[in-house]
């Protein structure tokens, strides 16, 4: 099994701008079998891999969703490729239909603002060469790092309610000034949180907007959005927000996630804090 993750992971960095947050409107359920599977050969075998299994990737196994593991099953299929795809092409043609897939999994759209990502997995070129066509869409929850953890229990309908919170996306680095946002602990120093709603710009598909239609539409939605969050307004706290360009549009990548953005780090997390002065 080759794993796709790096790429993956990466689409949904490389594809996102930094934006002034001052910018102008104008301008499943778990296994019930224990121990370990060895993962059949032929993934579309006699007994593959379900949506709600789990997998240890780095063994290619299956493995009973209470123990640890760096993937979960969302939906299996194929791929239609003549021929074997490089990695790029291989993430464009998979990564749209699996975060299609993935946002029915958890229950929502609000998956770009959190730390679980989609993770295609296709065969490499020895497995392609036997014929394999295969393909798994899974879910991963990743670190600071942007590569996958080892974690416990079921990621199904985890967006469904304030369970959200749990795998929000808290950034050490600046939404509106960095190039890329750097993930962090919510309960560490950090200057920005993504804001469930996350706001769709189209489909996958469609044509992208133009960078100035998709500032003015951060720009008219953001703010409304960091006010609910922290219940009213604040001097030391702005909206930011991230945007994606051609690259992630290709790869399904089709929302603006918006930010709440402190002044200065903060170790608590932002939400309902209102007017009072950030805490040190």
């Amino acid at each position: 099994m080759r794993i796709a993750w790096g790429l993956a992971v990466c689409a949904a960095l490389l594809g996102i701008a930094a934006c002034d947050p001052a910018a102008s409107p104008e301008p499943a359920p778990t296994s019930t079998t224990t121990g370990r599977v060895t993962v059949p050969p032929n993934m579309y075998g006699t007994d593959p891999p379900k949506p709600g299994q789990c997998l240890d990737t780095s063994n290619a196994i299956v493995v009973d969703c209470g123990e640890p593991h760096d993937a979960e099953v969302v939906s299996t299929g194929k791929l239609t490729a003549t021929s074997m795809p490089d990695e790029a092409t291989a993430a464009t043609l998979t990564m749209p239909p699996c975060r299609e897939k993935l946002a029915e999994y958890l229950g929502g759209q609000d998956m770009d603002a959190t730390n679980l990502v989609a993770m295609p997995l296709w065969p490499n070129e020895q497995q392609w060469a036997k014929g394999e066509r295969w393909l798994l869409c899974t879910v991963a929850e990743v670190g600071a790092d942007e590569k996958p953890l080892h974690r416990t229990g079921s990621l199904e309908g985890a967006l469904l309610s304030n369970d959200i919170y749990r795998f929000q996306t808290c950034s050490v680095s600046s939404p509106s000034r960095e190039a890329r946002v750097r993930r962090g602990p919510c309960d560490g120093p950090h200057l920005g949180e993504a804001l469930p709603g996350v706001i769709s710009l189209g489909k996958p598909g469609s044509p992208m907007p133009s960078t100035e239609a998709m500032n003015k539409t951060a720009a008219e939605k953001c703010p409304a959005l960091v006010a609910k969050y922290i219940n009213g307004d604040n001097k030391e706290i702005s909206a930011a927000w991230r945007l994606p360009n051609a690259e992630s549009w290709a790869r399904g990548y089709t929302n603006l996630v918006c930010y709440v953005e402190a002044s200065r780090p903060v170790r608590v997390r932002l939400r309902n804090l209102g007017p009072i002065t950030l805490p040190s």
